[in-house]
């Protein structure tokens, strides 16, 4: 009961029991469970066919995270063993490969398995060397950065990559994982909010990238008054957090597009749903109760029929979104009670 309470500290609200059919965590985990690779990670999206070794170590985090709180309402001994095989990977990843999300899933490990291995592994090799700017970014010892340097340069990959607006999401993760590995989260909080101004709601992931990066600031209880852009109408963290939820349909879903918000249009995407749900709850879960719980039912209702999801309509299953459902729904699922 301990570990449950705690966890729900991590995602801001003290909770008992779940209203969630059982079968989601249980056919969910267990679809994690038979995707994961021997090395413990998770391929991207679904399976490379090679059980060895896993192709994308950036979906640990978010991956596991579904795991791990699926698994503490089904208490199931494969469950388990699987997130132990998650938390060695994350242990044998070299320095290189650590990613800001990994550092809430360490702490979140660290709970579950009462011990502090994870959260100072992760402590070890990426933000005490980030605070030093020594952090080997290429691990070649050619590029060794602070942790302005390492979020500039996350930020101008996603540019290069034609998705600027995944940087919101980038630097809202990172902020949040930050705030719960203890670290300094000044350079994270700048960012966040700089990459507020900059989100373009035309473009792909706009909508994801507002979600992101409400959440983080939420997470720290940071407030913000954008002052250019698409949201320099706003003038609080509530004010984003408003427009964020207009950006529901009437299936509960949220759309990919701040301008696609035609119904019956197959607009609705599962990622920016995952991460709706996980910002309003941080905002505040009470007054955002109901858009929480139509979301929660809009991803209960696209699961497939292997117990995992796709990130929208003819997508295809995706390990790392069938993860931030889970966590998605675990969160949006709690009966807040008041604290004593």
């Amino acid at each position: 009961m301990r570990k449950h309470i705690v966890l729900c500290a991590l995602v801001g609200v003290f909770c008992l029991g779940s209203l969630a059919p059982a079968e989601v965590f249980q056919q969910g985990a267990d679809r994690l469970v038979a995707m994961q690779n021997d090395d413990g990670g998770w391929d991207w999206p679904l399976s490379d066919r090679d059980p060895l070794s896993s192709n994308a170590p950036n979906i640990l985090a978010p991956t596991g995270m579904g795991l791990l709180y699926a698994y503490l309402w089904t208490g199931d001994p494969n469950h388990l063993e699987a997130l132990g095989n998650a938390a060695a990977n994350l242990l044998g990843k070299p320095s290189r490969l650590i990613t800001p999300s990994d550092g809430y899933f360490a702490a979140a490990l660290d709970v579950v398995f009462a011990v502090t291995t994870h959260s100072d592994y992760v402590n070890e090799r990426f933000y005490e060397p980030l605070a030093a700017g020594t952090y080997d970014f290429l691990g070649d010892g050619t590029l060794l950065v602070d942790t302005s340097q390492y979020i500039a340069i996350m930020r101008w990959l996603r540019d290069r990559q034609g998705a600027a607006n995944l940087a919101a999401l980038d630097c809202g993760v990172g902020l949040y994982a930050a705030h719960l590995m203890g670290a300094d989260t000044s350079a994270w909080i700048a960012a966040a909010k700089a990459e507020v101004n900059e989100l373009d709601g035309g473009d792909i992931y706009g909508v994801l990238g507002l979600a992101g990066a409400v959440f983080g600031l939420a997470a720290v209880g940071e407030d913000i008054d954008p002052d250019e852009g698409e949201y320099a109408a706003a003038d609080s963290l509530a004010d984003l957090a408003a427009v964020l939820a207009g950006y529901q349909l009437s299936t509960g879903g949220f759309t990919w597009n701040s301008l696609s918000m035609e119904e019956d249009a197959a607009n609705e995407t599962v990622q920016e749903t995952a991460f709706a749900i996980l910002a309003l709850n941080e905002v505040d879960r009470q007054a955002y109760l109901a858009t929480i719980e139509n979301a929660a039912a809009y991803l209960e209702g696209v699961r497939l029929p292997a117990g995992g999801w796709e990130n929208f309509l003819g997508d295809g299953e995706n390990n790392e979104v069938t993860g931030e459902s889970l966590w998605a729904l675990w969160v949006a699922q709690q009966v807040q009670v008041k604290q004593p």
